[in-house]
């Protein structure tokens, strides 16, 4: 088997504070989202180049890509309390996190305390606060832009509280240091990979809307390098931009149906993160449209069952289970003073031609198996010294 391709390297874009919170708290796009016009002939992809990416995506790991560098001294590190805060817990994805990263905490003896950001900077900034005054051991932010919780996080750090951000694009503004780092995600990579099999389900032929989250500026930017490939791929594609977010759940369903209803040669409808595809679908319903093909990202268990039962048509999904111990190595070298290693979470691309030999357990989602080889909660150990 070949190996499936390694996330994509850190990529940095500058963002104000103010643009991000913003973003976070910004309303849907009104009554209809913003079109993107086609990209010009003469790009330098095609669909039957695309095909040979597919092959790829769809193929399992032959081994998780675990750190080499080992850890002799995390026994310093036991009865002491990791916060896991991710931006909100309705995203089935940080639910798999939360729970490998219980497990991966307690292999080597930390407490873990899990905090809802809900959405909110205010809710996130109060569990960076809660982390701070009960002098964690460190501070694992999932998907959290450093601007909408910078003063929590900047008082965390003065206190000697490490900060590890993952699902982010790096901010400039706050480089990796000895109390902070990032863990890339294929934010992007995921992405492309949907565009990439719309394009060669479609035969070139495709009219996108994207239900896009708004919460903070990775999402977008997901979303622009995954149009960058679409122009190349498909010049005669159109992509439409529905700006959504985890705010307001309540408007995702008429938006979409409002975008669908004003341009009725959409034929594929993307729901970025697996946390709208609900409201998303129900959009699509209140159309009566049966000819619409829905995809999403960041798939968990219940978007892998959707796409099973014919409801969805494509989805990718990232190794959340991985991610969990991940970002446990990550926060256990900046407790101890080590070096951080280059980190990759693998992504994948499954369709009704393959998921038949996947198990649709919870167990399995849990054991990353549907990735690769479910060995790295051992590597895992072994790194740490506690196997």
């Amino acid at each position: 088997m070949r190996s499936a391709r390694p996330a994509s390297r850190r990529r940095v874009r500058a963002w104000t504070a103010a643009a991000s919170v913003t973003l976070l708290a910004g309303s849907l796009a009104a009554c209809g989202g913003e079109a993107e016009d086609p990209a010009s002939a003469g790009a330098d992809g095609s669909v039957s180049a695309v095909g040979d990416k597919l092959a790829t995506a769809m193929k399992p790991l032959d081994a998780y890509p675990v750190p080499t560098e080992k850890l002799d001294d995390v026994d310093s590190v036991a009865g002491k309390t990791i916060f896991y805060v991710p931006i909100t817990k309705q995203a089935p994805q940080f639910t798999t996190t939360e729970k490998t990263l219980a497990a991966a905490a307690e292999a080597v003896g930390l407490r873990l305390q899990v905090c809802d950001g809900k959405g909110t900077p205010t809710d996130i900034g109060g569990c960076i606060g809660q982390a701070t005054d009960a002098k964690a051991a460190a501070i694992i932010a999932d998907a959290i832009p450093y601007a909408l919780a910078a003063n929590g996080l900047d008082t965390a750090q003065k206190a000697g509280i490490p900060v590890v951000i993952s699902n982010q694009v790096p901010d400039p503004s706050h480089p990796a240091s000895k109390t902070l780092t990032w863990v890339p995600v294929p934010g992007s990579e995921q992405q492309i990979r949907l565009f990439d099999w719309i394009v060669s389900d479609s035969q070139g032929k495709a009219n996108i809307l994207i239900n896009q989250s708004s919460d903070g500026p990775s999402p977008a930017r997901y979303v622009a390098d995954g149009k960058a490939a679409l122009q190349k791929s498909c010049p005669g594609c159109k992509l439409t931009t529905n700006k959504v977010t985890s705010s307001n759940f309540a408007l995702i369903p008429s938006s979409t149906s409002a975008v669908l209803l004003k341009d009725p040669t959409i034929n594929y409808v993307d729901s970025q993160f697996e946390q709208y595809l609900q409201p998303t679908q129900g959009g699509v319903q209140q159309t009566s449209r049966t000819d619409v093909k829905v995809v999403t990202g960041s798939a968990s268990l219940g978007g892998m069952k959707a796409l099973k039962s014919g409801s969805l048509s494509a989805v990718t999904a990232q190794a959340a289970a991985f991610q969990g111990w991940v970002d446990t190595d990550a926060a256990l070298r900046l407790i101890l003073g080590r070096p951080m290693p280059e980190y990759a979470i693998p992504t994948r691309l499954f369709t009704k031609d393959n998921i038949g030999d996947v198990q649709l357990t919870e167990e399995a989602e849990l054991s990353g198996e549907w990735f690769g080889p479910a060995t790295f909660t051992d590597d895992f150990k072994k790194l740490w010294g506690v196997a």
